[in-house]
């Protein structure tokens, strides 16, 4: 045995560790297979260090522990770590660039201390190398003068030498991670010192926690067993976190001779000129622009009969009546239990209260509260609110906070919802940014939107100031920081009278890079522009083009209190000369207040220096002198920058997490939605039959929007193709301006003398799937006598945008843009579509060679799902991990169902792919659906399995249904999904088969035997 204690005489280590007493590290010969489970026999010979927390850690999962063991010339080293929630983890393979991930990290000290080798592993077996001198490390205040010898220059050369690879393991298991690491030296006695640190990244309901090895006093001796160097080395599994992603693709075998066929039948109805003029992959936004465009001709029209203080009141209150019933209603103030967790002095002329308190009972809201060192009278405030893409602790919004409370403001700035103490999803770069689409997504669902819920974090934020005596209620200004502060702090203002001044950094009209990138403004110089619809919900109010709510006027609401029209970037002309000056102008000459109306803005041009993503010098020396005017503002003779290590401004203390245990605003939403769901069920069940399915299509209609058929939409015959066994008519059918729906309907030939039963199919991919990926059971359907229809809704098929569809994209045509604009124009793209959906079924219904008393309606999904266990979930639109997360495709099957709830002739629905519930995307912080089947209140209507209950006694066979991550679904955990809508009734239950993707011919005899009742 070698006994390693601390040696007195090195001085270098005496500063540096404790001295302890020796800790013995036993050898074994038994087999190891480095898999990141440390299950053999040889673990349970290793002497095991507990690690534990250095501050407060009750109410959060234990630290775990660490085992060490030597096997032959090989250090071995295991890590259990209790894990309740989700792993936070991406990076794989040797020395990757870590993202903000959980970790084990081993630091061993060679040679008297003066070499270390640092090896951090994450969940997924990532594993980063750090090896060098130990006095590296050291601070100059250890050192002091004089300190270094010759002997400790040397040592700052000498790096550890590994005889082989390191061997490194991970995995996930169930609520725990575990590593391991098997480490070759060759001279084992050399190792004079172990720690082991676990790091758990931030959690929506905690902060960054740490646990240690050692506890005070232990110390390391290793004990070599004889002839262990001839010990085979460890056996290592390599992983592939992206194995475990993708279901299969269907195999296309093309045995069938009419699947054979079905490959040669052409992928589009119109040919290259009819595509070019009819502009197909934007037919959809062209239909929107006109929409919107007429909007914003009908708000002119009303604008320039504005000429008085009444007919202002009036034109604004109308809109703002629309806005607040766009917001819906708030809650009631609940107590704010305000709490300061940490007081920070730097002896500079301020102080900061890192505080927390509560917005609604359980969300959490963490801020700072910048104020003057000395306070003797009322004094003003700033709320200002952080952009996108960075959380309060960002270095400009630090230089607002301390400079303008050092001359004499109170200055809160929070944490928004996703970012900062406040994420909701994962402490990754622009991960503020990238939450907000799942988050607007889910409180949508809930009849909620995530505007609202920060407006409402902005004005408790506000009752926070005014409970401090010192704070003039008069004397309040609210800034956006620029990219998504502006627009929270704009609506704010609208409806909240405490605002004296808003200063909304890029909202208020189309932005200055627009004249660099966009070309020439869309509208007139006396039409304002409405704006269009993006991935980021708080910047396209549902209901803002149809109820004229637009950008500029939310801003002009505020007057005749202050409004600064504030930009990030310089106009080329100067902001008093863009059109909407004049409308701003105008309002504030009328409210008799023109003095409360000013301009900031930086310099140009896009892309270039004046895109500065901040609130600069340039932009506070402009706003000092106007704040100084408006609320006497006192301003800061010299610009103040001290920007301060992030940790100094964190509110969120371990204590204060385990007391409070912050809720998700995704839970929050989820109950909000079971609670209004279980009503509206309650109300509905109380109805005989026919009242109650009455009341769901009215109700479902109201959140759908205007989805009655088009009965006299025009149709126009394409071509006829003959193929050996069947035919191929193609049409198209105008059901609005615009928009165009092109279909195949494939009828057999050995069938003429008859009227044909009818499958109308749908999916977001279109035709052109139906005949690559579903051949086998088209030519089943065909051999049985069956008409198949495939048709390609607006966005969908042929007709789908062709511009990428990133939740984030900038683009104006991908789906999630134009279903955003849909929301803003007062509809859906999911009640358009199914407008479409309705329009074709009547069509269909109008010919005489279809049997509209047989009809089948087939909804399918292409899309690929997600793993059950082991998914690494991310945020749809950040760099891919090492799983590329797929959002699930449920458009097609609930066009399905949503067809067959309106139209009776429908004999039965096929769903393939589709979401069991809707209230499975609210069950968890990472949510991966397309916006464009996203309808905002849904869940206050109804739910996927109202639906389907409404639909007894026809069948309904659901094959593949998954949740709200895009997982596949059990046949048993679907049902627990689909059972509460239907009110414990077996009669409607027996109706409802759950399967798995069925082979061809099970799927076509499912439905020959539907059609055949």
């Amino acid at each position: 045995m070698v006994c390693l204690a601390f040696p007195g005489t090195d001085a270098l280590a005496q500063s540096v560790l404790p001295k302890v007493g020796p800790v013995t590290v036993p050898s074994g010969t038994g087999p190891l297979i480095v898999d990141g489970v440390p299950e053999e026999a040889l673990w349970q010979a290793a002497i095991v260090l507990p690690i534990e927390p250095t501050t407060y850690g009750a109410g959060f999962p234990g630290g775990g522990e660490t085992r060490a063991v030597v096997r032959g010339h090989y250090l071995c080293l295991s890590a259990q770590l209790p894990e309740p929630e989700e792993v936070v983890a991406r990076s794989t393979g040797e020395n990757p660039d870590f993202w903000r991930e959980d970790l084990v990290v081993w630091t061993i000290h060679f040679r008297a201390f003066a070499t270390t080798l640092r090896i951090s592993i994450n969940p997924l077996g990532g594993y980063r190398v750090e090896n060098s001198p130990l006095a590296d490390h050291l601070s100059e205040a250890v050192e002091g003068p004089g300190y270094f010898s010759s002997r400790l220059i040397e040592a700052r050369k000498a790096k550890v030498q590994l005889a082989e690879p390191l061997l490194v393991s991970a995995a996930i298991n169930h609520q725990s991670w575990s590593a391991e690491v098997a480490i070759p030296v060759e001279d084992i006695a050399t190792i004079g010192f172990l720690s082991a640190e676990r790091i758990r990244v931030p959690r929506p309901d905690a902060p960054e926690m740490r646990w240690y090895w050692p506890a005070p006093d232990p110390g390391l001796a290793f004990r070599l067993a004889p002839g262990a160097s001839s010990l085979k080395p460890p056996a290592l599994v390599r992983k592939d976190w992206g194995t475990l992603l993708f279901s299969t693709a269907q195999e296309l075998t093309d045995k069938n001779p009419l699947a054979a066929q079905l490959a040669l039948v052409p992928n589009h109805a119109w040919d290259a000129s009819e595509q070019k003029r009819f502009d197909i992959n934007r037919m959809w936004e062209h239909n929107l622009a006109v929409r919107v465009s007429d909007a914003a001709v009908l708000e002119r029209q009303a604008w320039q009969k504005v000429d008085s203080p009444a007919t202002w009141k009036r034109f604004r209150d109308v809109r703002i009546a629309a806005l607040k019933a766009s917001l819906g209603t708030f809650p009631e103030r609940t107590p704010l239990r305000t709490e300061v967790t940490r007081k920070v002095d730097y002896g500079d002329g301020f102080v900061v209260d890192n505080l927390l308190y509560e917005s609604r009972p359980g969300l959490v809201v963490t801020a700072n509260l910048y104020l003057p060192s000395n306070i003797h009278e009322k004094i003003p405030a700033m709320v200002v609110v952080h952009s996108h893409h960075a959380s309060k602790v960002q270095m400009e919004l630090q230089d607002l906070g301390m400079t303008w409370a050092r001359a004499g403001s109170a200055v809160l700035i929070m944490d928004q919802l996703g970012a900062g103490e406040r994420i909701q999803s994962q402490p990754w770069p622009h991960e503020s940014e990238y939450s907000r689409y799942a988050m607007g997504e889910q409180l949508y669902l809930a009849g909620e939107s995530l505007i609202k819920w920060m407006v409402w974090d902005i004005e408790r934020g506000v009752d926070l100031l005014l409970d401090r005596s010192y704070v003039d209620p008069k004397r309040i200004a609210l800034v956006g920081a620029v990219a998504g502060g502006g627009d929270p702090a704009a609506v704010t203002a609208a409806i909240d009278p405490r605002i004296a001044v808003v200063i909304p950094f890029n909202f208020g009209e189309a932005g200055p890079e627009e004249h660099f990138t966009a070309g020439p403004r869309p509208y007139d110089s006396e039409t304002a522009d409405p704006g269009w619809g993006e991935w980021e919900s708080t910047r396209c109010l549902p209901g803002s083009i149809h109820g004229q709510f637009f950008p500029w006027l939310i801003n002009a609401a505020v007057a005749p209190r202050g409004f600064v029209y504030s930009f990030e970037l310089g106009w080329p002309h100067g902001a008093v000369n863009e059109p909407i000056w004049k409308r701003y102008k105008k309002v504030f000459e009328i409210t008799g207040q023109p003095d409360h109306l000013a301009e900031v803005d930086g310099f140009g041009p896009f892309p270039g220096p004046g895109e500065v993503e901040n609130i600069g010098l340039q932009h506070r020396e402009k706003l000092d002198p106007i704040l100084n005017r408006w609320l006497n503002f006192t301003m800061s003779p010299v610009p103040y920058h001290n920007p301060r290590p992030d940790s100094d401004l964190l509110s969120l203390t371990s204590l204060a997490a385990a007391q409070r245990k912050p809720a998700l605003a995704t839970s929050l939403a989820d109950g909000m939605a079971e609670t209004r769901l279980a009503h509206i069920r309650q109300v509905r069940n109380a109805l005989d039959t026919s009242e109650r399915l009455r009341s769901l299509r009215a109700s479902l209609k109201e959140k759908l929007g205007d989805i009655d058929p088009n009965l006299e939409a025009p149709t126009h015959q394409l071509w006829t193709k003959q193929f050996s066994g069947f035919t191929v008519e193609a049409a198209s059918v105008d059901t609005a301006p615009d928009i165009h729906i092109p279909l195949f309907i494939l009828k057999p030939t050995a069938v003429s003398n008859r009227r044909l039963p009818i499958v109308l199919s749908f999916a977001k991919e279109g035709k052109e799937a139906f005949l690559k990926e579903r051949r086998d059971e088209i030519a089943a359907l065909l051999e049985k006598g069956e008409a198949i229809c495939l048709a390609d809704v607006r966005g969908t098929g042929e007709t789908a945008p062709t511009s990428t569809d990133s939740p984030n994209s900038d683009s104006t045509t991908s789906a999630t843009s134009l279903a955003a604009t849909e929301l803003m124009l007062g509809a859906t793209a999911l009640g358009e579509r199914l407008k479409d959906a309705r329009t074709v079924a009547r069509y269909l219904g109008s010919r005489n060679d279809l049997d509209t008393r047989r009809v089948v309606l087939w909804g399918d999904s292409f899309a690929q799902t997600n793993p059950r266990e082991g998914l690494l979930d991310q945020s749809v639109p950040q760099k891919p991990g090492p799983q590329t997360i797929r959002q699930s495709d449920p458009l097609g099957s609930l066009l399905a169902v949503l067809t067959a709830l309106y139209e009776d002739n429908v004999h039965a629905v096929v769903a393939r792919g589709s979401l069991a519930s809707y209230l499975s995307v609210l069950q968890n912080r990472f949510c991966y659906v397309p916006q464009d089947v996203i309808v905002p209140g849904l869940l206050e209507s109804a739910d996927v399995s109202d639906i389907l209950a409404a639909l007894a006694p026809r069948a309904v066979l659901l094959e593949g249904p998954v949740d709200g991550r895009n997982r596949p679904l059990t046949e048993a955990e679907a049902e627990l999904q689909l059972r509460p809508g239907f009110d414990a009734s077996e009669a409607m239950w027996t109706g409802i088969a759950i399967r798995p993707n069925l082979p061809a011919a099970e799927f076509a005899r499912w439905i020959d035997k539907q059609l055949s009742r």
